[in-house]
């Protein structure tokens, strides 16, 4: 997994120059499209989507970069299948080399986010043997981290931290802090799942420094995000709180909607865990309607698992029910492993309450045993 050296030559192509009767015809454009592009990548770095957006629907052209900015916009706003249908319109018409492994790579992340680890794998693997092919070095290692989360989505948790530790390397090499908090970030995410808390912990802690350090407010975010999740299944629950509320005081300046969304869903775990139900139910609710609007199934589903459990502390037994049976149909069209088990363990409870004493037990051991095969820890969550 050596990354390659990248080439100091002039970009590379992968199809042929467009005819230059063409080139003439637009001759003023070039010049105006490059000021759009710079204006338009501020505005997409500085978290300001809509505005980037705006601009870009006044602007439909045959050209590639900005249908790929068109989706880089679309999906900092979590709408990720509006997204995925403007990288395929840049993936379409792109002639460089390097706007084709942008726009490969945030196809990947998009359908990783939506629940199709498979899919997000196999297109960051491509833009890997392309990046490799051309020796482009920084491409090289976008790929290995984009594969490496796909890999931890799909549940292949030791293959992922192989991935995320050659880009880390790469990263700290580089002194990339954001790159670095990222990487802390996803591995405490695994070692979260493998059950090893205290080294997920300082993983998060780490991705919070870095974040800092690099002057990142999402990713900071995110890292709060991490922190209190872990601090979650820990028993830590205040801990889990403060750091959701901090998470929630970024978010709320910014117009990351996906952001928000996980924001509320967290705090309402959080909040059920110390027993406050009628205030978690109402991040629930948040949480559903903004998961709902950007089409995120997969993390609509941990909604729904979540309020199931606050209904069935209430004897509310019909309406968890309803919910865990959503919740197993949006992750089952996924490859949401932990989300599968979740449920089917839940959902045996609640159907074992209602007399159906047979089918619970089937449930139950089946969510026993795909969690063992998986390597997860997951059926010993219930006193979360």
């Amino acid at each position: 997994m050596a990354v390659t050296k990248k080439k100091t030559t002039k970009k590379a192509e992968v199809k042929k120059q467009p005819a230059a009767k063409k080139a003439v015809a637009k001759k003023t454009a070039p010049k105006r499209v490059a000021v759009e592009k710079a204006v338009l990548e501020e505005l997409l770095e500085s978290n300001r989507p809509s505005q980037a957006l705006e601009m870009l629907v006044a602007v439909r052209t045959k050209d590639a970069q900005l249908w790929f900015l068109t989706g880089e916009a679309q999906r900092q706003l979590g709408s990720f299948e509006n997204a995925l249908k403007s990288y395929a319109k840049a993936l379409h018409i792109a002639e460089e080399a390097e706007v084709r492994m942008d726009t490969l790579l945030a196809m990947a992340s998009c359908y990783r986010t939506l629940g199709h680890s498979a899919a997000a794998y196999e297109l960051a693997e491509e833009t890997l043997q392309m990046a490799q092919e051309l020796e482009y070095d920084e491409y090289a290692v976008r790929a290995m981290q984009e594969m490496g989360m796909a890999l931890r989505a799909w549940g292949r948790l030791e293959e992922a931290l192989d991935w995320l530790d050659t880009v880390l390397s790469a990263y700290t090499q580089q002194k990339d802090y954001a790159g670095m908090s990222f990487i802390y970030w996803a591995k405490g995410g695994i070692f979260r799942l493998q059950g090893h808390f205290k080294e997920g912990i300082e993983q998060f802690k780490k991705a919070i420094a870095f974040a800092k350090k690099a002057g990142d407010e999402i990713s900071l975010a995110y890292g709060y995000c991490g922190l209190a999740g872990i601090s979650r299944i820990c028993g830590k629950i205040d801990d889990c709180v403060k750091n959701y509320q901090a998470a929630e005081k970024i978010f709320r300046k910014s117009e990351d909607v996906f952001g928000k969304a996980y924001t509320n869903c967290g705090m309402a775990n959080g909040l059920r865990q110390q027993g406050k139900y009628e205030v978690a139910l109402r991040h629930y609710n948040v949480a559903d309607k903004l998961y709902s609007a950007i089409n995120d199934q997969v993390d609509l589903g941990f909604v729904k698992w979540g309020r199931a459990d606050i209904l069935k502390r209430k004897n509310k037994m019909q309406e968890a029910l309803k919910d865990l049976q959503e919740a197993q149909v949006l992750f089952d069209n996924s490859d949401e492993t932990r989300g599968q088990i979740l449920t089917k363990l839940s959902l045996a409870q609640v159907l074992y309450a209602l007399g159906k004493v047979e089918e619970a037990e089937a449930l139950y051991d089946a969510g026993v045993k795909q969690a063992r095969a998986e390597g997860l820890h997951t059926y010993l969550e219930s006193y979360t």
